[in-house]
């Protein structure tokens, strides 16, 4: 099927003289409305409702961006502690730039203060993060594209990281260089993403015949102490963290005992947010693309409110290693 974006580039034009031309407008010459009707034709180009809502700006479609309370005073913090706030506020970048590109409004708003009202304010939903949202928000009828989650037998579309890949190539990765002790210490697995990684993390040891060992925290500073002195007494070769905040914290506590890392223990994260790079020594972790995601979830956006490939799928971006000071 033929985009504008097609017959644009046939024609020789921008994508705002198509579609002045498609909805007739006096400011275009008689030859490139010639041109751009060629190239109509030539395609056999069908203008969608979406492109002519936007080419008319009888209106502008409104875009619900929701999250829970928690990630919303994460983004308030006015200090960025070990990064967390990063993960979100680059995700929400690549939201805004790609709905700006689109033409959508963005209105905010947090899971527990979205009631019915709120609702019939916009015309569809993208919702971050793995808390649970009210059946309020999913039966509104609305389009929805779930960013970082996914949530099983619910037939919403989602935009979220390949995580199961990436642990598994993380850890393959260093079982491939002879270090058998890889541990993994994560958080809740009631969220998607860490189970996602935990569950990638298990089937590369147990495919090459070692046993998992794994660590539950909660997040904090003073849990991850516990939990990374309970894990050194295991003598591992290297930690792998569920994402970048906790190896931080975790390095940051075995600086604090006298450890060295990578020559005592190596120690891998898994996001790549900004704080990873710029501590001592520089983590070494797998690389999610935030913005990436935030940008196809307004793009998935536009597919359903056009119409188009309207039966739900999981839209999954891979990972990427990235080698740092804190592994050899």
């Amino acid at each position: 099927m033929s985009r504008i974006e097609d017959v644009a580039k046939l024609a020789g034009v921008s994508t705002a003289t198509v579609s002045r031309v498609l909805n007739n407008t006096s400011n275009v010459s008689e030859d490139t409305r010639q041109k751009v009707m060629k190239a109509i034709e030539e395609l056999d180009y069908t203008p969608s409702q979406f492109a002519k809502a936007l080419a008319k700006k009888t209106r502008n479609y409104e875009l619900g961006v929701l999250t829970s309370e928690r990630i919303e005073n994460i983004l308030n913090l006015q200090k960025d502690n070990y990064g967390i706030k990063n993960f979100y506020s680059i995700m929400l970048k690549g939201i805004s730039d790609s709905a700006g590109e689109n033409g959508l409004n963005l209105r905010f708003n947090t899971f527990e203060k979205t009631g019915a009202d709120f609702l019939k304010t916009v015309d569809a939903l993208i919702i971050i993060g793995g808390d649970s949202f009210t059946d309020t928000i999913q039966n509104s009828g609305l389009p929805i594209v779930l960013v970082d989650n996914y949530i099983p037998g619910k037939l919403l579309d989602c935009v979220i990281s390949n995580g199961f890949d990436g642990a598994y190539y993380a850890t393959e990765k260093f079982i491939k260089k002879g270090y058998k002790r890889v541990l993994h210490i994560h958080g809740s697995l009631n969220f998607f993403g860490f189970k996602n990684r935990y569950e990638g993390y298990c089937q590369a040891m147990e495919h090459y015949g070692l046993l998992p060992e794994t660590l539950e925290c909660d997040e904090t500073s003073q849990n991850i102490s516990y939990i990374t002195d309970m894990a050194m007494k295991k003598k591992p070769d290297v930690i792998f963290a569920s994402n970048d905040p906790v190896a931080i914290m975790i390095l940051e506590h075995l600086k604090n005992k006298g450890v060295s890392v990578p020559q005592d223990v190596q120690i891998i994260g898994f996001d790549d947010i900004f704080f990873s790079s710029v501590v001592t020594p520089k983590l070494s972790t797998v690389k999610v693309f935030k913005y990436e995601m935030g940008s196809v979830a307004v793009n998935r956006i536009v597919d359903l409110l056009n119409n188009k490939n309207r039966h739900p799928s999981t839209i999954s971006l891979f990972t990427e290693f990235v080698a740092r000071e804190t592994t050899k």
